[in-house]
C-alpha cells in the first residue's frame, strides 16, 4: 500500500489531507513536530511526503535536502503560504516535485499527489499485476464490469455470482479489490463482508448496489467496505474509484495504446 507522510505544523491540515487520503484508501503518517520526521522516514519509508516549509524547529528547505539525499526516489510536495516566486524556485531547485500555495483544494491536492504516483509506478517497472473480484448476481452487470476494466488495465478478473463462490474464491486467491453487490441469492453482501474480513483482511472491499439506504451504506462500511457505490453505477464514478484503489495499492498498470 502506498504510503503518505503529512509534515506540517498545523494540526487542522494534517488531519484534513490524512481523512481525504485515507478515504480513498492509502495509508497515511503525519506529523506537527519536524524534528522527527528523519525518524518516520526511516521506519516507514513513504513513498510520497508533503512538506511545509515554514515551521517551528525546523526549516522545510532543510528538510527537503536530507530527505532527498537519504531517499531520492521519495516523491516531496512542498506546500506553503508564501507567495514569491524565490521560495518556489529554491524549493524546486533542491529536488522538490512539486509545489503548492496555500491555501489549495483538497480535491487539488489529491490530483497532484495521484498523478505523481502515476508516474512513479509507471517509472518503476516493478508493479505487480492487480486481482479483481466482481461479485453479483448479475451476469450482465459482472460483464460490464469485466469489460471496462480489462479494456483499460492489466489485471486478473474473476466472477462470482453468489456469496459462498465469492468467498470460497477469496480463500484460493485473496484478491486486492472485490467489488460486491448486496441483494443476491443465499448471503446478502453484508454476511459476505463480516466473512471477508476474516479470511481475507487485506482485500479492498467496494460494494455496488441498488440498495441506496444509509442505514445500509452505514452497515457496510463499518463492517470493513472500503467505499459504497449506488447502481445505476456511473462510469466515471466507479473508473475514479478504481483508478484512486489501485494506485492506493502500487498496482495502477494501464494497457498501452
Amino acid at each position: 500500500m502506498i504510503k503518505i507522510f503529512v509534515v506540517d505544523d498545523e494540526p487542522g491540515l494534517c488531519d484534513v489531507i490524512q481523512k481525504t487520503f485515507t478515504y480513498i484508501g492509502f495509508s497515511v503518517l503525519t506529523s506537527t513536530d519536524p524534528r522527527n520526521a528523519m525518524s518516520v522516514m526511516e521506519q516507514e519509508r513513504p513513498q510520497i511526503v508533503v512538506l511545509d516549509i515554514v515551521m517551528p524547529y525546523a526549516d522545510g528547505q532543510t528538510l527537503l535536502e536530507q530527505i532527498k539525499r537519504r531517499f531520492p526516489e521519495t516523491i516531496v510536495i512542498m506546500v506553503t503560504a508564501r507567495h514569491d516566486q524565490k521560495t518556489r524556485e529554491t524549493a524546486l531547485a533542491a529536488g522538490a516535485d512539486a509545489f503548492l500555495t496555500k491555501p489549495f483544494s483538497r480535491n487539488y491536492l489529491r490530483d497532484v499527489v495521484v498523478q505523481k504516483i502515476a508516474d512513479l509506478l509507471d517509472q518503476s517497472g516493478r508493479m505487480e499485476v492487480p486481482s479483481l473480484l466482481v461479485v453479483d448476481d448479475e451476469a450482465e452487470f459482472r460483464a460490464t464490469i469485466r469489460d471496462f476494466i480489462s479494456n483499460r488495465y492489466q489485471c486478473v478478473i474473476q466472477e462470482a455470482a453468489q456469496g459462498e463462490e465469492a468467498i470460497e474464491m477469496v480463500k484460493r486467491d485473496s484478491p486486492d479489490i472485490i467489488f460486491l453487490d448486496i441483494k443476491m441469492p443465499g448471503l446478502s453482501g453484508l454476511d459476505v463482508i463480516g466473512r471477508l474480513r476474516e479470511t481475507s483482511p487485506s482485500s479492498k472491499i467496494i460494494v455496488i448496489s441498488a440498495w441506496k439506504s444509509a442505514e445500509v451504506v452505514s452497515r457496510a462500511i463499518s463492517m470493513g467496505a472500503a467505499d459504497y457505490l449506488s447502481k445505476p453505477i456511473s462510469l466515471a464514478a466507479f473508473h475514479e474509484k478504481l483508478k484512486t484503489t489501485l494506485l492506493s495499492l502500487g498496482k495502477l498498470k494501464p494497457k498501452e495504446g
